[in-house]
Parts: structure tokens; sequence; C-alpha cells
């Protein structure tokens, strides 16, 4: 099994607490061979160990590339576009899981390794609020968080190469998700809501993802299942300083977060304007 990630020094502690959920779910028997493989930025050797202490699975650690400098995204961050290449960071050739690090593992992920693809290229839970782009699509959308990607008809389709074409001339308010669905529009399989759930109260989910604002890391009152994770790992003195640092911010970003696709719309249609008189 091989499992595909990405963080910046803001999702250190995301991050941590995935790599736990995985050393102690994804496999039952515990005997099964996993790979993982992540893609940074800003993270230092030292962060580095400790995270690989998270986890027995041995991680393979690459650093964020340049060639995403001409690709905008609101937040500032270029790691979610790696999901569009992931042949790069990890030469999979047969199947590959991608999970956001803002996400935990509750259960074995073999059903999704094991997944029968019925000739699609990837594997995906629709996404909670539709399209973000256009909210009078009803059109099925679906959530990147979690990803099962087909790699023998990705590269066969050359899908990566399409992908990146559609984010140059497109500009998305939810980054790689918005071409993702762009391109693979009616060509993905649908997964049960278990395997990337926003809700979590659901203790059937499979995949545990924090979607919204703010973060286990930035909220006074974090998950407990996303504490429970954490709780083992080497970043759990971490857990002391979360209300403090947080305290005024976690409220700040629960309040920017009813606002931002109001604010975010017209700055993504001014950047795609401009953008389009440089072509």
């Amino acid at each position: 099994m091989h499992i595909f990630t990405a963080a910046d020094r803001t999702y250190i502690l995301g991050l941590a607490a995935l790599l736990k959920s995985v050393d102690l779910n994804v496999s039952q028997s515990g005997e099964d061979q996993v790979k993982i493989s992540v893609v940074s930025t800003r993270i230092y050797s030292q962060q580095k160990e400790q995270l690989q202490n998270c986890c027995k699975y041995q991680i393979e650690w690459q650093e964020l590339p340049s060639n995403y400098d001409q690709l905008l995204s609101v937040s500032g961050s270029k790691l979610p576009y790696v999901k569009l290449e992931p042949r790069k960071y990890t030469k999979e050739t047969e199947r590959l899981i991608w999970l956001d690090s803002d996400t935990i593992v509750l259960g074995s992920l073999k059903p999704l390794w094991n997944l029968d693809f019925q000739t699609l290229p990837i594997a995906a839970a629709a996404n909670v609020w539709r399209n973000p782009n256009n909210y009078q699509d009803r059109n099925p959308y679906f959530n990147s968080g979690v990803l099962v990607y087909n790699m023998k008809l990705w590269e066969e389709e050359q899908l990566s190469e399409k992908l990146l074409q559609n984010a140059r001339i497109h500009v998305w308010g939810d980054c790689d998700q918005g071409a993702l669905n762009s391109v693979l529009v009616g060509r993905w399989k649908q997964l049960d809501q278990i395997w990337n759930n926003h809700n979590t109260d659901d203790m059937s989910s499979k995949v545990m993802h924090f979607i919204s604002r703010p973060k286990p890391w930035e909220s006074c009152a974090p998950n407990q299942l996303w504490l429970d994770m954490l709780s083992q790992t080497p970043f759990k003195d971490e857990l002391e300083k979360i209300p403090n640092k947080f305290k005024g911010l976690s409220s700040f970003h629960v309040k920017y977060k009813r606002l931002d696709r109001w604010l975010s719309e017209p700055i993504l249609k001014f950047k795609s304007y401009l953008k389009q008189q440089k072509r």
C-alpha cells in the first residue's frame, strides 16, 4: 500500500496526527507493507525526524519544487497542486492513496487499496458543499481530501499534463480540486462518505476530514479523536500550547471562513483577468 500526502510547517501537528493514525489503523494485521511519500516545504530536518517517529512505516520525503509558481492560489500555498502529479513524487505505477494532512485514519484502508475502479482514473467522495466555484451547479463534484488513483490509466491518459494545463488557464477557488473536477467530470468512482467524512461526530468514519476552520491544532477545544492521535507522538507537549497560542486566532478563523468565498471570488476573477492579459 502506498500513501501520499503533503504538508508545510503550519500543518506539522496535523501531519503528526495523520501519521500516528496510519501507524495504528491502516493495516488490520500490522504486517502489510506500507509506503508513505510526503511532499513538504519549510519543515526542518529535526522536525522530519520527529515526524518519522510518529509512524513505524518509512517516510520518503520530497521538497516542493518551484514549477507551481505560475499557478494561482487564494491561500498562497501551492502544496495542493502536488495532487495533480502523483507519479512525479511517488513513482507509483499501479495505484495510490492520497490523504490530506488534516485527516486521520480510523480504520483499515485495504478496501480502498483493493478498490475496483471500473475503468475510471480516480475514486473520491462527494464534496459536501458541492461545487464552490459555481453554487448553481448540481452535478456530482468530489472532494480531493481523499483520493485513490488508478495510476496505470492516469499515465495512459497523460492526466497530469492535462490537469496542469487546466490549472494554468483557469483560476479555481479550490485550487487542485477545481482542476480535478473540471478535467475528470463524470469520470470518477464515488466513495462512501465514511472514507472522507467531515462529520466529526460520526463514529462510522474510516477517514475523518477536518475540512473547516479552525483546524484541531488551531482550536481551544480540539477534536478528541485527533487529540488521542497527537498525544501518542513526539509532539504531545505541543498540546498544552494550543489553547493559548490560538485562543484569539481560532475565533478569527471561524468568522473569516464565513466570508472567505465572498472575499475570494472577486480576487480570483481579477487575478484570472490579469493572467489572461499576459497570455
